[in-house]
């Protein structure tokens, strides 16, 4: 994947509550590289291992 940028919308996540509304479609990065594209409710939202959200930017409809 190329590098992540604020300016491309990209959100660092750092760990907490669900950061967006349930039902908003996201592209995800995970801490090991894998991406694709989820609905937030459908997420985890923890920082436990390298399968969790490192990065999220909402798809545009």
């Amino acid at each position: 994947m190329s590098e992540r940028r604020a300016e491309d919308g990209w959100i660092e996540w750092a760990g907490g509550e669900q950061p967006v509304a349930d039902e908003v479609l996201l592209e995800v990065v995970l801490k090991n590289g894998m991406q694709y594209e989820e609905y937030s409710d459908e997420i985890r939202w923890s920082t436990r291992n390298d399968r969790d959200v490192a990065a999220y930017r909402v798809v545009s409809a």
